[in-house]
């Protein structure tokens, strides 16, 4: 079986994991951890590369305890959400991405903490975009679907 390779502060540390047992490890660490700013840390969980080189997986956090954010980096629509939170409205949220704060929309903020977790459980899995998530464009993440 070849690894999963879970990395955070900007590919600074770097765990490989074979199972969800594994993962849970990692992020459980990932979520204890803090940038400088006492940010979340942005994690990619990756696997493989499309033809062109680009690692496919996922650009994520796991640690808000409010709304989070997936991205998908593979084939298809990338920005993954739950239908029933709306966009997030609220008090700026940002994580750390190179010891730099991100910059997050509204619309990519859909996700709770417990659902961030799923879908990269999923990917460990199935080695496949998550199915737990809706995916879409910015647009399309934008609006509440039925």
């Amino acid at each position: 079986m070849t690894a999963f390779q879970v990395q955070w502060d900007n590919g600074k540390k770097t765990v490989d994991v074979e199972t969800v047992e594994q993962l849970d490890a990692a992020l459980d660490r990932v979520e204890k951890e803090r940038g400088p700013k006492g940010r979340v840390f942005v994690v990619d969980i990756t696997k493989g590369e499309d033809e062109i080189g680009v690692p496919i997986g996922l650009h994520m956090s796991v640690g808000h305890p409010v709304r989070n954010r997936v991205f998908w980096m593979g084939p298809g629509d990338g920005i993954g959400y739950e239908p029933e939170l709306e966009p997030w409205h609220g008090e700026m949220i940002e994580f750390d991405y190179g010891h730099l704060p991100t910059e997050e929309v509204p619309e990519a903020l859909r996700v709770s903490q417990e659902k961030a977790r799923e879908a990269a459980r999923e990917f460990i899995r199935t080695n496949e975009r998550p199915t737990c998530l809706s995916w879409g464009s910015g647009r399309q993440a934008r609006t509440r679907r039925p």
